[in-house]
């Protein structure tokens, strides 16, 4: 069987409370505010269901599973734009203390930063998964900030 390729981020970690990164009202961080390739969990489970109902198909293959491409400010655009609320987006810590308390995590956004990741696109997943979620469909799906509180008020 193929294999699923990385050189993302994960939409679950912009609501990640056990990584000090809990989603508040108002306000939306994460460790890098650089453009990344963004995707949900949700759709790394939804390729590999169809991976596995087309074994023959995807045999020897890579897919690079990206749903969405933005940065920090476009995530908050997205989040604001779901929520009605205006956002503020700043990066979850400085540099100098990511390198010092996450230094494997540091090197690794460092790799999407400069080399931005894999050469994947959301446009060539979306031949595979044509409702791949985007910042917006994620924030839609997840719909719940770390309190609890609904994002769309619903």
């Amino acid at each position: 069987m193929a294999s699923l390729k990385g050189g993302r981020s994960f939409f679950e970690n912009l609501d990640d409370a056990a990584n000090w990164n809990p989603l508040k009202k108002g306000v939306v961080t994460f460790l890098t505010v650089q453009d990344c390739k963004y995707c949900a969990t949700y759709d790394i489970g939804r390729a590999a269901a169809i991976r596995f109902r087309d074994r023959s198909e995807w045999l020897g293959k890579s897919l690079d599973v990206i749903g969405w491409r933005g940065d920090l400010r476009q995530v908050a655009a997205a989040l604001s734009k779901v929520s009605g609320v205006p956002l503020k987006a700043r990066p979850a810590m400085p540099i100098f203390l990511r390198r010092l308390f996450l230094n494997d995590v540091h090197h690794m956004l460092l790799s999407y930063e400069v080399q931005k990741g894999s050469r994947g696109t959301p446009q060539a997943f979306k031949k595979v998964v044509p409702d791949a979620l985007s910042a917006e469909d994620w924030f839609r799906f997840h719909n719940r900030y770390a309190d609890g509180t609904p994002i769309t008020g619903r």
